[in-house]
């Protein structure tokens, strides 16, 4: 689409996901991509203002349920990465080393996971019943040299704005209801905010952290077909804490190991709500997250310029005053370039009022997300809540029916191929056996066996031995 303006980026079509993803992040200010350091990018202000909307709504959750917020360093003593060593020797090649001086000895690594950082210090603060539980949480960077091909906030060097919690606890029971809420912590996040469906698998054994007794993790698929692993919810059990020795002593002097959760997830939200909503002119963001949910463009006419701001002041006082984020654009530019601004920027709504709407009492107003154009009276703007709301709830809706569209079942690996082909995810009942799951995940490079459904009922044939299974596994692209 070519805008008004010969300096504006022209939005690349969505089939090209690649590049209209990157135009998008740009044209529209989340970030820029051009500093010179692979997998590193600056965030721009209006990118991390919707940031911040998330991470403010995850520090009220957080701190709402008895969550801590806390800071640990950034680096990690080599002392700390070497205590569990299945853990370092899985990080070691993508972790960055630190040197101090001139002295080109290892101090430390820039923190991959928050695991090493924390966890040494918990067995200090633990040493009776009393001292558990403990719940708290940090926001802050993630270091890994990747060595695939980087992508903003899909795959970075740099990971941003990343969320861990970290949970100790006396009893498996006490730590399994503490797993059950940060899964509704992560479903609210999805489906409250973010307007995307939950859609949560249970992992393999085999592929959840060394020792741990299972997770829930959750993927987004991405309009190139490809799904995205965005956000686990991680029962440790007793491994992470017999690794760090984090133990009490009971009421009877007997020692234990506490049962421990690790909950994560940050801009790969961002990610996934850019691509989803997304569209050919640019961001369309669901209103709860929207740094401006409504912008007010006069429509100036010479003679008439007084009366028409008058008018679009007083609206924008009436909805700021019941709580609504709004923008008046008063620049000197053509009411044609300030559409095509606002539309990049995916702000839900847009409010036209020029001389004709003044004298008629009345707005034109255009929803970003359904492209429907609607005229109201100024006296029912209180109606303009729920206007939000359901725009809210309509884009929850569009995206559950499109994934559900986009899950196809088979019984037939040679069908496989096929469904990957057409951008979809491959759904099949699967005997549990790791083998059957490698030759299913194996048929092609790049493809990814990425768990199995949470409420997964019926049974039938595992594509690959043709033996009963209960468990659907779903096979994807991945990234």
């Amino acid at each position: 689409m070519v805008r008004e303006d010969s300096t504006y980026e022209v939005i690349k079509s969505k089939e090209d996901f690649s590049e209209w993803y990157n135009q998008v992040l740009s044209a529209a200010g989340i970030l820029d991509t051009s500093y010179d350091m692979k997998g590193m990018f600056v965030w721009m202000p209006y990118g991390l203002k919707i940031m911040k909307f998330l991470r403010n709504e995850w520090d009220k959750l957080f701190n709402e349920h008895g969550i801590e917020e806390v800071y640990f360093p950034q680096i990690v003593p080599m002392k700390y990465c070497k205590i569990n060593k299945v853990w370092w020797e899985g990080f070691k090649e993508e972790g960055y080393k630190v040197i101090a001086g001139s002295d080109d000895k290892v101090q430390g690594a820039l923190r991959p996971t928050g695991e090493p950082a924390i966890y040494p210090l918990y067995a200090q603060w633990v040493r009776t019943r009393n001292d558990l539980p403990i719940r708290m949480y940090e926001t802050v960077s993630s270091f890994r040299y990747e060595t695939k091909q980087t992508r903003p906030l899909i795959r970075d060097r740099e990971i941003t704005n990343w969320f861990e919690i970290h949970t100790c606890h006396a009893t498996k029971k006490e730590a399994e209801k503490e797993l059950l809420l940060h899964v509704k912590f992560l479903d609210y996040m999805f489906e409250e905010m973010l307007a995307l469906p939950a859609f949560r698998v249970n992992k393999p054994v085999w592929e959840c952290f060394p020792g741990a007794v299972g997770a829930y993790e959750y993927y987004s698929l991405l309009p190139d077909g490809k799904v995205m692993e965005n956000g686990s919810a991680n029962n440790l059990g007793q491994a992470y804490a017999k690794k760090f020795g984090i133990k009490f002593k009971d009421e009877k002097g007997k020692e234990d190991y506490a049962w421990m959760i690790c909950t994560g997830n940050g801009g790969r939200f961002l990610a996934a709500m850019i691509s989803e909503h997304g569209d050919n002119k640019g961001l369309i963001l669901p209103p709860r997250i929207a740094p401006i949910q409504i912008v007010i463009i006069p429509i100036i006419f010479k003679g008439k310029e007084q009366q028409v701001w008058e008018a679009a002041e007083k609206v924008k006082k009436e909805l700021t005053s019941s709580g609504l984020r709004v923008h008046l654009d008063a620049r000197d530019i053509t009411p044609g370039r300030k559409f095509n601004d606002w539309e990049v920027k995916g702000v839900p709504l847009r409010m036209e009022i020029g001389p004709r709407e003044v004298e008629n009492k009345e707005l034109v107003i255009r929803a970003r997300f359904s492209d429907a154009k609607t005229t109201m009276k100024i006296n029912d703007l209180k109606s303009i809540g729920k206007m939000l709301d359901k725009i809210q709830n309509d884009m929850l809706d569009k995206s559950r029916e499109k994934l559900k569209d986009s899950i196809i079942f088979t019984n037939n690996k040679k069908e496989i191929k096929g469904i990957m082909e057409n951008k979809k995810i491959a759904k099949m009942y699967w005997c549990g056996n790791q083998k059957c799951y490698n030759a299913l995940v194996n048929l092609n490079e790049g493809y990814e066996g990425f768990g199995t459904s949470i409420n997964s009922k019926g049974s039938g044939k595992c594509p690959n031995c043709n033996k009963t299974g209960h468990e659907e596994l779903f096979i994807a692209k991945s990234y």
